[in-house]
């Protein structure tokens, strides 16, 4: 299953219904990623259907809009560490709810006629893969990001087993896991829509630079990204620094959880001036922030394949980011962007300043990082081969597999 065809799946005699598992408390890049491949897997036949706790935000993003959701109570919080070290109390704790949380959904699964479960998250990975082999349907984990290496990595291993198969979003993702079990992962990269993140003609480009009351003669450097610790805002802030008073930085996008993390950063930021530095907020029409853009900026280091890079690429804007997993696979280091060691904040500023300072250089890099997006990253290409996958996955898990929960 290592290599997937995007070749148009054949004809089908049932729709194929997925229960997907996720406990995030935003609508942050998996979140996304999930609600952009719906309609198009829709049309491949292969029906979503999101099981989440009511109280998080894309519980109401899904029931406002239509979309089949149903209320679970998985765990919006789990940790075995205390102050950094792994705590016995915890460790009890996530273990009673280890026990408990597969055989409520295996039920939810079998109760709702679903055929395969999808976990897309981290901490369902584990419970959704017992849920399999208790009797619940058969299982498929998409890995979003890497892992700290230690017990959050083996967790996964066991997890990455215990399912019928995984999706990484990155080779470097699915390298992460141990070598048992690798050969259970396929590699499926973050796709983005082309025709919505496409390059802006002049007149859009004025429109929404006027909006955001940018003048023409400045260069605008983005970032949309979570202010979170492992998003290293602080850095953003030293690059709108050093870069000169014609670049204006602007910071799509707010905290997950990090609420003292956030405040820390914008007081840090607070010397500067709005014409070099802006935090935007939360936002969602980064495709038309990125039409006004002259650069993009990422430096996250806890990744899978970050979808912000991909999405400037697809709109013709070089990327600039930090190095960590997925990113080499997203940008061709030298061509659609630059690649620069993680905190090396001189060697991003360095960046930044050779692509802006050079229009030839610019637009060269512009050109490869769309054609580079349309070849590599295309959403309808992404949606197929999850079809073609899930599929598969449910055909050669219930030639031989006894329905209904067992010893439950």
């Amino acid at each position: 299953m290592e290599n997937i065809s995007t070749t148009p799946p054949p004809c089908r005699h049932h729709t194929l219904r997925v229960l997907v598992l996720d406990q995030g408390p935003g609508l942050w890049g998996a979140q996304q990623y999930l609600l952009r491949l719906l309609p198009l897997l829709a049309e491949a036949g292969v029906e979503l259907t999101l099981a989440c706790p009511p109280e998080l935000e894309q519980y109401e993003h899904w029931r406002s809009r239509g979309l089949p959701v149903i209320p679970l109570a998985l765990p919006v919080s789990r940790s075995i560490r205390a102050n950094g070290r792994i705590s016995a109390r915890r460790l009890v704790s996530e273990i009673g709810r280890s026990a408990a949380m597969p055989k409520a959904v295996a039920r939810t699964a079998v109760d709702g006629g679903f055929d395969i479960v999808l976990a897309n998250s981290h901490w369902t990975h584990l419970d959704a893969a017992i849920a399999s082999r208790i009797g619940g349907p058969p299982t498929v984990l998409t890995l979003h990001e890497t892992t700290i290496p230690g017990v959050g990595r083996r967790m996964r291993d066991v997890a990455v087993r215990a399912a019928e198969h995984t999706i990484a979003v990155s080779e470097s993702v699915a390298d992460t896991v141990g070598r048992g079990v690798r050969r259970r992962v396929s590699v499926i990269p973050n796709g983005v829509d082309t025709e919505r993140f496409a390059p802006a003609d002049a007149a859009r480009r004025r429109s929404v630079r006027a909006e955001l009351g940018v003048p023409d003669d400045r260069r605008i450097v983005l970032a949309a990204t979570r202010l979170d610790p492992t998003k290293h805002i602080e850095d953003l802030v030293t690059l709108a620094e050093q870069l000169g008073d014609s670049v204006s930085v602007l910071i799509a996008g707010t905290t997950s959880v990090h609420a003292d993390y956030e405040r820390d950063v914008r007081a840090q930021a607070a010397h500067l001036p709005m014409e070099r530095l802006r935090f935007l907020g939360a936002r969602t029409d980064v495709d038309r922030l990125l039409c006004a853009a002259d650069l993009f900026v990422h430096t996250g280091l806890v990744e899978g394949m970050p979808l912000g890079v991909v999405e400037a690429q697809s709109a013709g804007v070089p990327v600039i980011a930090y190095e960590a997993a997925g990113v080499r696979e997203a940008v061709l280091d030298g061509r659609t962007g630059l690649v620069v060691a993680p905190r090396d904040t001189a060697g991003l500023i360095d960046a930044g300043r050779h692509i802006l300072g050079s229009p030839v250089v610019h637009d060269d890099f512009a050109l490869a990082a769309r054609q580079h997006v349309v070849e590599r990253h295309r959403l309808t290409d992404q949606a197929v081969a999850n079809a073609r996958l899930l599929r598969s996955v449910h055909r050669s898990a219930t030639g031989s597999r006894p329905t209904g929960v067992g010893a439950m």
